[in-house]
This record gives structure tokens, sequence and C-alpha cells, in this order.
């Protein structure tokens, strides 16, 4: 498929590239409609005014976009709300990586580290992450966190959930705090 820009109206759709890293992106049209845009604005999740992308099933999650920012809504459906922990945050400014291509055992175990960081070892930082684990690609440019040991540091994070990939949506980066300094493309290759 090659790569293609969309553009249109100022009062319509933003401009989208195509990074073309999904290898079937008809199997991953977007799920995420409006009334789980409604549910996501009402669950305080993110600031009141974070504008939030209508619902669109044209777009893919692996779009680059200057103005909208891809999120899966994988974060939120275990209790994260945007701005991030400072941990979690961390990772992202360490690895590069857009949160629309972080699998959600990556989320799963950021979490419970922050929670183990806010609990007993309040000098756990993300820098400390390699000794545990090391980032690993894992089809169409998705990555997750590959367990150094025989004896996983968390239990039970390698589980993804059903079809989390289509769960996404696009919130407009000057609408949130540190909009700007997030990831615009996907990474192709990532280390921590």
């Amino acid at each position: 498929m090659a790569s293609r820009t969309r553009s249109h109206t100022a009062d319509s759709i933003p401009t989208f590239e195509d990074q073309n890293l999904l290898k079937e992106p008809e199997k991953e049209v977007c799920s995420f409609d409006n009334a789980d845009i409604a549910a996501l604005r009402a669950s305080g999740a993110f600031p009141a005014d974070a504008i939030i992308r209508p619902f669109d099933p044209e777009v893919r999650s692996d779009v680059s976009s200057n103005e909208w920012v891809c999120f899966l809504a994988y974060p939120f459906s275990i209790g994260l709300r945007y701005p991030f922990p400072a941990f979690i945050s961390r990772f992202f400014e360490l690895t590069g990586l857009s949160y629309a291509q972080t699998m959600p055992m990556v989320w799963r175990v950021l979490v419970t580290l922050d929670q183990i960081k806010s609990r007993h070892i309040p000098d756990l930082c993300i820098e400390d992450l390699p000794v545990a684990y090391r980032l690993r690609s894992h089809d169409n440019s998705r990555f997750l966190l590959f367990s150094t040991s025989k004896n996983p540091l968390i239990l039970k994070a390698i589980k993804n959930e059903d079809k989390w990939q289509r769960k996404f949506f696009f919130v407009k980066r000057d609408s949130i705090p540190k909009g700007f300094d997030l990831p615009v493309k996907w990474l192709t290759s990532g280390r921590i």
C-alpha cells in the first residue's frame, strides 16, 4: 500500500500520514466509537479541556500527525489517567515509543512497577527496568517487554486483551499537557 496523506478542510479531519506499518490494516479498523469516547470523557481520564477527535473508522492507529496523538483505550481501562504518572511517562520519554504501539502487557508491567515504587521502593526508577526486562518488537512495529529471566518479575503480565489494537482514539496535542512532546511517528526498533 502506498503512503498517502489525507488533507481536508479546517472544519473537518486533519492531515494524517499513513506509515504503512500494519500488516493487515483491514483487521485493525477502529472500534472505539463516539459512545466510548463520551464514556472516556465522563470518566475524567483526561483534563476537562482535552479535545478528543470524533470516531473515524478510516484512520488507522499507525498514522502520524503533528496535530493529533493516538492513544490506546487499554491504559484507561486499568485505571490510568492522563497525564500518566512520572514513572510511566519516563518510560515513553526514554524509549520514544508511541502509546498506540505499546502492547497491554507493557502497560500492566509499568502500572505494577509504579505501584511498587510508590508503596515500597521509592528509589526505583525506569532506568532499572533493563535488569528485569528488555524491549522487544512484536508484529506491526508493536512492542512488549520480554523478561530477561525464566522467572518474570511480574507474573501474568503477558496476556493481551482481545482486540486491544482496535480500541484507539486521537487527542489534539495542544489540548493536553506536553502533547507536543509526544511521538509523532511509530518506531520500528526500540531500546530502553
